[in-house]
């Protein structure tokens, strides 16, 4: 469970109703065949003090925030082995996605992601963005106007993941809000970004 790179992205299949909603509402026929059905949730993991950790904007999380010492809704901090677990013991799997070799982090950029992510998401206490999610989901909101612009106050899962994608220069500029985890995570894999390194289930739990 150690190995793990800064801005690997974990695409989470949650086994509860709202769950396997979102993943079947967000499903693509077209898409690489192990992003038909979309995640219901992503996570993005960065390095704190040389140890790896799991960050997410959620309000379904039942742990306390390493940093905020309470259980939050919204960006937070947890131990990657435990939340993999509570996905892998309810009967879903996450999937693990790594940046190809060529577009790995710099020392350098590893470090910025630990400080975007920790003092200005978790740090300053962004909460969950529930319109957001919900706009972000719809194909008729994506593409028109009537998207609503980000704020980086209050973040859902993949927008918070797409906007540190951006900054790094891994994902094109745009509104981060457009993005669900499955229309992420699938460009991110056409594009040659990001390729799946291994997936965490009950059948292969080592």
């Amino acid at each position: 469970m150690s190995d793990f790179e800064p801005l690997d992205i974990a695409a989470c299949y949650g086994m509860d109703p709202t769950s396997k909603a979102i993943s079947w509402l967000t499903a693509s026929p077209f898409a690489p065949r192990r992003l038909r059905r979309g995640p219901s949730h992503v996570a993005v993991i960065c390095h704190v003090d040389g140890l790896p950790v799991w960050i997410e904007s959620t309000t379904l999380c039942p742990h306390p925030c390493l940093v905020r010492h309470a259980k939050v809704a919204g960006c937070q901090v947890h131990p990657v082995e435990i939340r993999i677990q509570d996905y892998v013991a309810s009967g879903g799997h996450v999937d693990l996605y790594r940046l190809s070799p060529v577009d790995r982090l710099s020392t350098a950029e590893s470090q910025l992601l630990t400080r975007i992510l920790i003092r200005h998401f978790v740090g300053r206490s962004v909460t969950y963005d529930v319109g957001g999610a919900l706009l972000s989901g719809t194909r008729l909101f994506k593409h028109t106007r009537l998207l609503p612009s980000a704020d980086l106050n209050q973040l859902f899962c993949s927008e918070l993941a797409a906007k540190v994608l951006m900054r790094l220069g891994r994902l094109n500029r745009d509104n981060p809000t457009k993005y669900n985890p499955g229309t992420l995570l699938r460009q991110l894999a056409r594009e040659g970004t990001m390729q799946l390194e291994r997936s965490f289930s009950k059948e292969n739990q080592s």
